[in-house]
């Protein structure tokens, strides 16, 4: 409870991360009054005991350790409590640095400082390592490549994947080669769990447990590998966090899968059915997972994160989750800089704190008391950008796909372009690019500029295109095409600036090499 009176502030609560958050509301009133103050009288809780933040660490971007710990002061400002970052293969085992070497990964002592930091600011460094799928950066290698299931094989969505991707559970080394993992990594963290991960195990039963899965079912198969790592934690005392999307295809499996074990169900769209599998794993422990929408995406997608957010939160709520996590992912080279996400961690960190007094949270209000003014407009304007072009694709934005997959602009690619309404989007990211100029924050207006010049450069490119009625980039003029390289190259060399003021230099080549597929056709 935080008390203020005409006489003193008074604050009183159950335990000492009680009054932290106590007294991180005491600053939120005095940023939004000033030094004259209300007398009032709060009594307040959080609607979600745990209410985490997970960064991907793993797609290119490892962040600088004062990067880290400028994030967990704002995450601890926010009243979040728990931190996760994702690795695949960005953490630096000591028997193990052909994996790592051109990463710049987190070590041990990096770890540490990070996890005591988290502490001294009442957040839970949950430890996170791809246990399953999300192998391909091991598998890749010549020392490790046995342990794949295959090395090739179709993803649900119709293409096909020349490349190894997850450990193969018929092969006994798997668990042995975890377990040496898990040896090394785990000391490091002080929380008592750990995300194994587990998702997304597309090629399972394409290649080495095939016969098995004929025989048992891949339900089965996938359930009795997991299981193996379970009972391999409890050597290690942590209890086991894990995806929840390829164990929700077998209902009938759920209630075999020991009380303890924490499901993350996730997903990233605004209708995502959260409340169907929260109804499946209610008897469970689970957190509901939404994300941040800046990924493949350059400058967000407001509308899109929020109502995923709110749709999460509600029925968090509403079937009594044990937490909510809301993860910022970096598919396709982590393009989007820091600032594009903080739309999202704030709105997030309302609405997990309190459902009902948050969902219709001025945000830009919000991110007003702990950023410029200036940025909190252009960010909240940005984040709907993509809706002005007319077209939305779920998990991206048009902006960021004209650099993944420049390919893939052709014929019926462009039928479904309105050139009318990429001319406004432009106008508009225009005008917040001329707007950017007033950050006084020169990395945040750098970031925002990089950002959006990228946007404007994509949309330009789109309307050349098909102004100029050909089907592929390609086909543009000689002279148009050098005018876009030329410009493009000045946006990856400030990009290139901009990633070492926050993030280490390893995986930065691997990141630009993604931006710079485009060049190939112009």
């Amino acid at each position: 409870m935080l008390t203020i009176s005409n006489k003193k502030i008074e604050i009183t609560a159950n335990n000492v991360a009680g009054v932290h958050y106590a007294f991180m509301t005491l600053i939120q009133i005095i940023k939004n009054f000033g030094l004259k103050i209300p007398q009032l009288e709060i009594f307040d809780f959080p609607s979600i005991k745990n209410r985490g933040y997970l960064l991907d660490i793993s797609r290119d971007k490892v962040p600088k350790l004062e990067t880290l710990f400028y994030i967990v002061d704002l995450l601890a400002q926010l009243k979040f409590n728990q931190l996760q970052l994702y690795i695949e293969h960005t953490f630096s085992y000591q028997e193990h640095e052909k994996v790592w070497k051109d990463y710049s990964p987190l070590s041990g002592e990096d770890i540490i400082l990070l996890d005591n930091y988290c502490k001294e600011r009442f957040i839970e460094l949950v430890p996170n390592q791809a246990s399953f799928g999300h192998m391909e950066k091991w598998l890749t290698h010549n020392e490790y490549s046995y342990l794949a299931e295959t090395f090739e094989f179709d993803t649900p969505w119709g293409e096909h994947y020349n490349t190894p991707f997850s450990l193969s559970p018929v092969i006994e080394d798997s668990i042995k080669f975890l377990d040496n993992l898990y040896k090394e990594l785990l000391p490091h963290f002080s929380s008592k769990y750990f995300n194994i991960n587990g998702d997304e195990t597309f090629d399972l039963c394409q290649g080495k447990s095939k016969k098995l899965c004929e025989k048992m079912g891949k339900g089965k198969v996938y359930l009795d590998f997991i299981l193996k790592i379970y009972n391999l934690l409890k050597k290690y005392n942590k209890k086991m966090m894990m995806w929840a999307d390829i164990i929700k295809n077998y209902p009938e499996l759920v209630n075999e899968i020991p009380n303890d074990i924490t499901f993350l169900i996730w997903g990233y769209e605004k209708n995502h059915p959260f409340e169907d599998e929260c109804k499946l794993f209610k008897s469970k422990k689970f957190y509901v997972c939404p994300g941040t929408s800046s990924w493949n995406s350059l400058i967000g997608r407001l509308e899109n994160f929020i109502l995923n957010v709110k749709n999460a939160a509600e029925n968090a709520v509403k079937f009594k989750a044990s937490g909510l996590l809301l993860t910022d992912w970096g598919d396709n080279g982590h393009w989007q800089h820091l600032p594009i996400s903080l739309p999202a961690i704030f709105y997030s960190a309302g609405v997990f704190w309190g459902f009902e007094e948050n969902k219709d949270v001025n945000l830009e209000n919000a991110i007003s008391l702990y950023f410029e003014k200036e940025v909190a407009e252009i960010l909240i304007a940005l984040g709907n950008a993509y809706k002005l072009t007319g077209i939305e694709f779920s998990n991206s934005a048009l902006f960021a796909l004209v650099y993944i997959y420049p390919d893939k602009i052709n014929k019926d690619f462009l039928e479904k372009i309105n050139v009318e309404n990429l001319l406004l989007t432009k106008q508009f990211l225009e005008e917040q690019l001329q707007k950017a100029n007033n950050i006084d924050d020169s990395l945040i207006k750098e970031e925002i500029k990089n950002n959006i010049e990228l946007s404007i450069l994509a949309t330009e490119l789109l309307i050349s295109t098909k102004k100029a009625n050909v089907n592929s980039i390609s086909k543009l003029p000689s002279v148009t095409k050098e005018e876009f390289s030329i410009r493009l190259e000045k946006l990856i060399e400030n990009y290139k600036k901009i990633w070492l003021s926050r993030n280490r230099p390893g995986g930065l080549k691997f990141s630009i090499e993604k931006l710079s597929k485009i060049k190939k056709l112009l």
